[in-house]
């Protein structure tokens, strides 16, 4: 008991610089996982934490990589397509969030903006807390709707209200699920009133658990352009290890086409650390075949050799993640942009609705007609 307790603790630890897990969640995940394995899957585990794979940077493997099941045990990656794109498109509306969160009064760039409390990792959800105030930001980018005659936001993506918690599903894809935890009513129809201040949102409902079909506009989007932009392989896996950016003022992850996403942040952790935390052969993300290339003092690309290419674009090369530190700004913002005070309605908004007194679940569906469909 003592020697597997051991091991429990060092990958707990280990596990914890990725995900931001309490012990609560933490140490039951990882002693369900050991027990899984066998005696020689632990032995090999031990040689892992005991070595600093520093190697793997420059296409060293000191040791051989450990099995995907071993992987999976220890920090479960989306099985699925369905819910690799749903985590894609939550991780880039993310980086867009940020944007809101930087402008709430008073304005500071020196002040945190960060979405991600925790991420709890699961084989077929994924469990999500949010960062106080982050939730609304993180629906306006989330919610499809249209601007100038634009679909904006995951099409298909439809919201469930439980008592405690918030899911976020794929209604065209049954195995894609994840959850916003520790979200209260009163917290919800907030964010609601922050997404219906912007003009260009409208009448924004999903209280009544109602599953609307796809629109028009959603199927035509899905047939012509994938769900979200960037590689969905990289960024689901990417977002079950956001916490390594955890320390940052601010971290921003955006993705081009469907081959290349970069995340900038400010200032900590150092990108010595986060590029040997994404390359550990355990806990990084997922695949054998990493390349590791410094382009300057201050960034670095890393290349998923054997990933599958884009399948809408078949001579697509291999998905590529640039990572860019940011040295931030020197001091806080000027406040007399007339920008600054339009950003103060939605957080006013927000505000108000987190002051009514006494919110109350809703009990029953409420039917209200899909915003794509005005």
């Amino acid at each position: 008991m003592p020697h597997r307790l051991s091991l429990v603790r060092r990958l707990a630890s280990l596990r914890r610089m990725y995900t931001g897990e309490t012990d609560s969640t933490l140490l039951p995940a990882i002693t369900a996982g050991v027990q899984q394995l066998g005696a020689d899957d632990r032995t090999q585990l031990h040689a892992i934490l005991d070595n600093d794979n520093v190697g793997r940077l420059f296409g060293d493997d000191e040791l051989p990589p450990p099995p995907g099941r071993v992987r999976q045990a220890m920090l479960a990656d989306a099985p699925t397509e369905g819910q690799r794109e749903l985590e894609s498109g939550i991780l880039t509306a993310a980086g867009r969030a940020v944007n809101y969160l930087h402008l709430r009064m008073p304005a500071d760039l020196l002040r945190p903006a960060r979405i991600f409390r925790m991420i709890r990792p699961h084989a077929h959800e994924l469990v999500m807390h949010l960062e106080g105030g982050a939730l609304g930001p993180l629906l306006v980018e989330l919610m499809p709707h249209l601007v100038e005659n634009e679909l904006v936001g995951v099409p298909g993506l439809r919201a469930r209200l439980h008592r405690r918690h918030v899911e976020l599903y794929l209604v065209d894809d049954i195995s894609a699920t994840v959850h916003l935890s520790n979200v209260s009513y009163r917290q919800w129809t907030a964010a609601l009133a922050f997404t219906e201040s912007l003009a260009d949102m409208g009448e924004l409902r999903w209280l009544g658990n109602d599953p609307t079909p796809l629109t028009d506009v959603e199927r035509l989007a899905l047939d012509t352009r994938h769900r979200s932009p960037g590689p969905a392989g990289l960024n689901s896996a990417l977002l079950r290890r956001f916490r390594i950016f955890g320390d940052a003022l601010w971290s921003v992850a955006w993705s081009r086409g469907c081959e290349t996403t970069k995340v900038e942040w400010t200032a900590q952790p150092s990108l010595g650390r986060v590029a040997r935390l994404l390359v550990h052969p355990l806990f990084g993300l997922p695949g054998d075949g990493h390349h590791v290339r410094y382009f300057d003092e201050s960034g670095l690309t890393l290349t998923d050799l054997y990933a599958p290419r884009c399948a809408m674009h078949p001579a697509s090369t291999a998905p590529v993640l640039v990572l860019r530190p940011d040295p931030g700004p020197d001091g806080p913002l000027e406040l007399s942009s007339p920008g600054w005070r339009a950003a103060a309605t939605p957080w006013s908004a927000w505000q108000r609705a987190l002051a009514i007194a006494n919110p109350t679940f809703p009990r029953q569906s409420t039917q209200t007609p899909s915003p794509l469909n005005k």
